[in-house]
């Protein structure tokens, strides 16, 4: 489990930055590539349009801990030009172009849509041997039932030959003398639904997000299958 430090954490955001920070100095070294790899969408320039300033400021954490920072979509990985170095690259990664540590959010509602088992693949083949995929995600209740991503992303990043190393809680609220003080919830997204019905779900807000931690073990994974 991850505290919060002094301040609580915007349980709606899909970058921010004290859990970015904590992902890189625990799962990489200084002068590490790091790849932030915003989850793949259709609506892609609204998508990067209201993510822009939570990325922009992950990215001058990132560089400020010592790494190479860089911004791509997972889902271009396995073109022909990935704008990774500057420069194209071929449809699998050269030792060249890739990459000590993968940081995606996945957004609880895409879990189950085939995304994660395209983005899994693609990370697997964007990290050297020995690099990490960090997923940050959460579940949900906004729905009516609960949502929880983390299931199918597991899968997904086993059958593309992830090794799974670890689920680690991210607290969003501090804990001060010894407590873990009550969040707060500021978007109606956040809340689980409530009612006076028996047995209805009681609202309350979202205390914690959850970070799935995943190795490349191999050093060939990004050799296409017929040239193993």
């Amino acid at each position: 489990m991850w505290t919060a430090g002094p301040d609580p954490i915007d349980p709606a955001a899909g970058w921010p930055v004290r859990i970015i920070e904590t992902i890189t100095t625990s799962f990489s070294a200084p002068g590490a590539r790091v790849l932030f790899a915003p989850w793949p969408t259709a609506e892609e320039a609204a998508d990067r349009a209201a993510g822009a300033g939570e990325l922009d400021a992950a990215l001058d954490a990132v560089h400020a801990l010592g790494r190479h920072p860089a911004i791509t979509k997972l889902e271009l990985l396995t073109a022909n030009e990935v704008p990774i170095s500057g420069e194209a690259a071929p449809a699998w990664l050269s030792a060249d172009h890739q990459v000590d540590l993968v940081i995606t959010s996945l957004p609880s509602e895409r879990g189950t849509d085939g995304s994660a088992e395209a983005v899994a693949i693609a990370a697997a083949r964007a990290l050297a041997f020995g690099g990490i995929l960090a997923v940050y995600t959460h579940t949900d209740w906004s729905s009516g039932r609960l949502t929880d991503p983390s299931g199918p992303m597991i899968a997904a990043a086993q059958n593309a030959d992830l090794l799974y190393l670890q689920h680690i809680v991210t607290l969003h609220t501090p804990i001060q003398n010894g407590r873990l003080q009550p969040p707060t919830a500021t978007d109606p997204t956040d809340l689980a639904p409530g009612g006076q019905e028996l047995g209805a779900p009681m609202a309350h807000a979202r205390a914690h997000g959850d970070v799935l931690v995943f190795a490349q073990a191999h050093s060939d994974a990004t050799q296409p299958e017929d040239l193993r």
